[in-house]
């Protein structure tokens, strides 16, 4: 499994080098394998031809800190690929922002890419912190992004009630990308010359808002209103153009991030159980169980005939 993983990444244009395709190759290896993050269970199912477990728990401790393997230029090795395909087959490329914690103190802040009903990790952001990741953190990632994705692409943005916000709309509009963000109740909005809160807007009855503005600032979006039965809780959704229903049940694609940090967590790798302590080694520690799940996800997918073949070899360090 390591050797088929270990040529499937020397293909691609990842900026790894040689030693670092290894590497990675072996652990992702150990992963699909045991199924955890537990670095002892890897230890012995590493296939490493010499060194005691002490070497090959060193091994694995230097992989994930080497500051050489960037996630970023990884990714860039698999999704232009999975988007390319989405696109020659004329599907809106989804893309789902959402915070979730890792482990006591440590929150990541991911972009991921819809594939059918589930997600694949497009960039990600490990910060210590226990309160929400702001806009900052928010729009470096989605930068980071768009290098990823192709140009013209049809591309939405969803995201849920802490996304809903004047500076992240803003974002989405100077892009030109379409969006499903959730606004919160007690947003205040001016519209027809007067202020008027989400939440009233609902209690009316109002079933859309078009051109309305964010107090206080610049920012104006149309805005979705729809409370289906059996919801304890209405949808109020920012949207581009002109609102309906049909475009408030977009926000049902958002699901798909939810799965995959499901993935990560109680029903697949168990991700909140590491020990590492350094975000940076977290982020790692992600990638590999990115390209682990993109392995499983991608078992019997048509190949792209436009496949991203990688235009140096890798080199030695």
């Amino acid at each position: 499994m390591a050797g088929t993983i270990e040529d499937d990444l020397a293909s691609r244009d990842t900026s790894l080098y040689k030693t670092h395709i290894s590497g990675i190759a072996d652990v992702v290896a150990c992963v699909l394998s045991c199924r955890n993050v537990n670095t002892g269970d890897w230890i012995p199912l590493l296939p490493r031809r010499v060194g005691d477990e002490k070497s090959k728990e060193r091994y694995i401790s230097r992989l994930l800190s080497n500051k050489r393997i960037d996630p970023v230029d990884v990714m860039k090795g698999f999704i232009p690929e999975l988007t390319e395909m989405m696109t020659d087959q004329d599907q809106t490329l989804v893309l789902m922002i959402d915070q979730s914690k890792i482990s006591e103190g440590f929150e990541c802040l991911m972009i991921s890419l819809r594939l059918k009903e589930r997600a694949i990790p497009v960039v990600w952001r490990v910060v210590q912190t226990q309160g929400p990741i702001g806009f900052e953190v928010q729009e470096s990632l989605l930068n980071e992004a768009v290098s990823m994705l192709p140009e013209e692409a049809a591309v939405m943005l969803t995201g849920d009630l802490f996304y809903g916000t004047a500076a992240l709309i803003r974002w989405c509009q100077r892009q030109g990308w379409q969006y499903r963000l959730r606004l919160k109740s007690n947003l205040i909005l001016e519209h027809d010359g007067g202020e008027i809160t989400t939440g009233e807007a609902y209690r009316k009855g109002l079933k859309s808002l078009e051109q309305a503005r964010f107090h206080k600032t610049e920012v104006t979006t149309s805005i979705g209103i729809l409370h289906e039965p059996g919801h304890p809780e209405p949808w109020i959704m920012a949207m581009e153009g002109k609102p309906s229903a049909h475009k408030v049940l977009d926000y049902v694609m958002r699901w798909g991030i939810e799965c995959l940090f499901s993935d990560f967590k109680s029903r697949g790798f168990s991700i909140t159980k590491t020990h590492l302590r350094h975000t940076d080694r977290i982020e790692r520690l992600i990638l590999v169980l990115t390209i682990a799940l993109y392995w499983a996800v991608s078992t019997g997918m048509q190949p792209s005939k436009k496949r991203l073949i990688r235009k140096n070899k890798p080199i030695a360090p």
